[in-house]
């Protein structure tokens, strides 16, 4: 009996990786699709991430890396200071904690959209509930 609980253990640990495996999701914005490569997003541990500076160039910022603390992001009038796996951000004066941690993969920031999108850019974010696309909201025509 304990060799097999700890066979299911064992087993169970070596599975964990591929059912947390991240995935790509499309990103567009205002119909348009923001990478025609792929990539730019991401579904990670549960939460939609995206690289820090296809998002600024979207939304004509400015990024300068000083290492892994010190990633600063301007956008608008808005400053932010994002930490490779710290949810905490410095946004303007605030400290906010973010939904989830901040990640470096293949040497690209990625940081939480939904929170870039809408306390950074100003902008609205629609996810399909499959979470396969995210859509940035910038120019919208209000519904009358």
């Amino acid at each position: 009996m304990k060799r097999f609980a700890a066979l299911a253990i064992a087993l169970s640990m070596t599975l964990a990786p591929v059912l947390a495996k991240d995935r790509l999701v499309k990103l567009m914005m205002d119909g348009r699709q923001v990478d025609r490569v792929g990539g730019v997003a991401m579904l990670h541990d549960g939460l939609i991430y995206a690289d820090s500076v296809d998002l600024v160039k979207t939304f004509n910022g400015f990024v300068s890396f000083g290492g892994v603390d010190a990633t600063r992001i301007d956008i608008g009038r808005h400053v932010a200071y994002f930490s490779v796996g710290k949810a905490v951000v410095r946004l303007d004066k605030q400290r906010i904690v973010m939904p989830g941690k901040p990640f470096m993969r293949a040497g690209d920031l990625y940081v939480p959209l939904e929170f870039f999108i809408t306390r950074i850019a100003g902008a609205r974010v629609r996810v399909n509930p499959a979470r396969t696309q995210a859509n940035i909201l910038v120019n919208i025509n209000p519904v009358t």
